[in-house]
Protein backbone atom coordinates (compact mmCIF):
# COMPACT_ATOMS: atom_id res chain seq x y z
CA UNK A 1 0.00 0.00 0.00
CA UNK A 2 1.11 3.30 -0.96
CA UNK A 3 1.45 5.86 2.36
CA UNK A 4 1.22 8.81 -0.65
CA UNK A 5 -1.82 7.73 -2.36
CA UNK A 6 -3.74 7.11 1.76
CA UNK A 7 -2.40 10.50 2.26
CA UNK A 8 -4.19 12.03 -0.67
CA UNK A 9 -7.29 10.16 -0.12
CA UNK A 10 -7.43 11.56 3.36
CA UNK A 11 -7.01 14.61 2.14
CA UNK A 12 -9.97 13.80 -1.24
CA UNK A 13 -12.11 12.98 1.65
CA UNK A 14 -11.60 16.31 3.96
CA UNK A 15 -11.79 18.34 0.74
CA UNK A 16 -15.16 16.81 -0.48
CA UNK A 17 -16.56 16.91 3.16
CA UNK A 18 -15.99 21.02 3.23
CA UNK A 19 -17.36 20.71 -0.35
CA UNK A 20 -20.62 19.13 0.71
CA UNK A 21 -20.83 21.95 3.78
CA UNK A 22 -20.34 24.79 1.41
CA UNK A 23 -22.68 23.52 -1.43
CA UNK A 24 -25.40 22.61 1.31
CA UNK A 25 -25.05 26.27 2.89
CA UNK A 26 -25.51 27.80 -0.86
CA UNK A 27 -27.84 25.67 -2.15
CA UNK A 28 -30.25 27.30 0.44
CA UNK A 29 -30.47 29.83 -1.45
CA UNK A 30 -29.14 29.44 -4.82
CA UNK A 31 -30.11 26.29 -7.14
CA UNK A 32 -27.73 23.89 -6.91
CA UNK A 33 -27.41 23.38 -10.85
CA UNK A 34 -26.67 26.40 -10.79
CA UNK A 35 -23.96 26.50 -8.17
CA UNK A 36 -22.38 23.06 -10.08
CA UNK A 37 -22.06 25.05 -13.24
CA UNK A 38 -20.21 27.88 -11.71
CA UNK A 39 -18.09 25.35 -10.38
CA UNK A 40 -17.86 23.17 -13.52
CA UNK A 41 -16.45 26.57 -15.19
CA UNK A 42 -13.82 27.23 -12.19
CA UNK A 43 -12.33 23.91 -13.26
CA UNK A 44 -12.11 24.47 -16.86
CA UNK A 45 -10.45 27.86 -15.96
CA UNK A 46 -8.12 26.06 -13.42
CA UNK A 47 -7.27 23.04 -15.92
CA UNK A 48 -6.57 25.35 -18.73
CA UNK A 49 -4.06 26.91 -16.90
CA UNK A 50 -2.46 23.64 -16.19
CA UNK A 51 -2.59 22.39 -19.66
CA UNK A 52 -1.07 25.59 -21.35
CA UNK A 53 1.49 25.36 -18.59
CA UNK A 54 2.44 21.76 -18.77
CA UNK A 55 1.31 21.59 -22.41
CA UNK A 56 -0.51 19.15 -22.28
CA UNK A 57 -2.93 19.65 -25.36
CA UNK A 58 -2.30 15.97 -26.53
CA UNK A 59 -3.51 14.26 -23.53
CA UNK A 60 -6.76 16.56 -23.87
CA UNK A 61 -7.03 15.01 -27.51
CA UNK A 62 -6.49 11.80 -25.97
CA UNK A 63 -9.57 12.47 -23.38
CA UNK A 64 -11.73 14.37 -26.50
CA UNK A 65 -11.22 10.94 -28.71
CA UNK A 66 -12.49 9.11 -25.82
CA UNK A 67 -16.79 7.84 -25.40
CA UNK A 68 -16.94 8.34 -21.83
CA UNK A 69 -15.67 12.40 -21.16
CA UNK A 70 -18.79 14.12 -22.14
CA UNK A 71 -21.53 11.66 -19.80
CA UNK A 72 -18.99 11.62 -17.40
CA UNK A 73 -19.17 15.15 -17.17
CA UNK A 74 -22.65 15.39 -17.14
CA UNK A 75 -22.73 13.17 -14.02
CA UNK A 76 -20.18 15.09 -12.50
CA UNK A 77 -22.19 18.32 -12.57
CA UNK A 78 -25.37 16.30 -11.20
CA UNK A 79 -23.22 14.92 -8.72
CA UNK A 80 -22.14 18.48 -7.74
CA UNK A 81 -25.69 19.16 -7.68
CA UNK A 82 -26.99 16.38 -5.97
CA UNK A 83 -24.43 16.55 -3.48
CA UNK A 84 -25.35 20.56 -2.64
CA UNK A 85 -29.42 19.45 -2.68
CA UNK A 86 -29.07 17.18 -0.49
CA UNK A 87 -26.34 18.83 2.29
CA UNK A 88 -29.04 21.34 2.39
CA UNK A 89 -31.93 18.98 3.52
CA UNK A 90 -30.28 16.36 5.28
CA UNK A 91 -26.95 18.06 6.20
CA UNK A 92 -23.19 17.70 5.24
CA UNK A 93 -22.75 14.23 7.75
CA UNK A 94 -25.74 12.45 6.28
CA UNK A 95 -25.31 13.21 2.77
CA UNK A 96 -21.62 11.87 2.65
CA UNK A 97 -22.85 8.86 4.97
CA UNK A 98 -25.26 7.95 2.28
CA UNK A 99 -23.33 8.92 -0.63
CA UNK A 100 -20.28 6.90 0.96
CA UNK A 101 -22.41 3.70 1.72
CA UNK A 102 -23.68 4.29 -1.53
CA UNK A 103 -20.11 4.70 -3.56
CA UNK A 104 -18.31 1.61 -1.53
CA UNK A 105 -21.80 -1.07 -2.64
CA UNK A 106 -21.78 0.37 -5.97
CA UNK A 107 -17.69 -0.07 -6.41
CA UNK A 108 -18.20 -3.68 -5.09
CA UNK A 109 -21.19 -4.73 -7.27
CA UNK A 110 -19.01 -3.45 -10.53
CA UNK A 111 -15.78 -4.88 -9.15
CA UNK A 112 -17.73 -7.99 -9.03
CA UNK A 113 -19.51 -7.63 -12.07
CA UNK A 114 -15.50 -6.64 -14.25
CA UNK A 115 -13.96 -10.16 -12.39
CA UNK A 116 -11.44 -7.53 -10.34
CA UNK A 117 -13.13 -8.07 -6.61
CA UNK A 118 -13.84 -11.61 -5.43
CA UNK A 119 -16.44 -11.44 -2.74
CA UNK A 120 -15.83 -13.22 0.82
CA UNK A 121 -17.63 -12.74 3.85
CA UNK A 122 -16.05 -9.69 4.71
CA UNK A 123 -17.84 -7.17 1.90
CA UNK A 124 -21.38 -7.84 3.04
CA UNK A 125 -20.52 -7.73 6.89
CA UNK A 126 -18.91 -4.16 5.70
CA UNK A 127 -21.81 -2.88 3.50
CA UNK A 128 -23.84 -4.15 6.20
CA UNK A 129 -21.68 -1.90 8.98
CA UNK A 130 -22.02 1.27 6.45
CA UNK A 131 -25.43 0.90 6.30
CA UNK A 132 -26.10 0.48 9.99
CA UNK A 133 -23.76 4.03 10.26
CA UNK A 134 -26.22 5.76 7.95
CA UNK A 135 -28.89 5.25 10.28
CA UNK A 136 -27.46 6.04 13.02
CA UNK A 137 -26.37 9.43 11.73
CA UNK A 138 -29.92 9.70 10.43
CA UNK A 139 -31.51 10.29 13.76
CA UNK A 140 -29.29 13.44 13.98
CA UNK A 141 -30.77 16.80 12.93
CA UNK A 142 -27.78 18.87 11.61
CA UNK A 143 -29.51 20.87 8.76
Amino acid sequence: MSIVAIGVAVLVGLAIAVQASVLGAASRSLHPLTISFALQVAGVLIGSVWILAARAWSDVAAVALSWWWLPLGLVGLGVVAAIGFSSARLGAVLTLAIVVAAQLSGALVLGVVRGQVEPGPREPIAIALLLAGVLLLAGRDEA
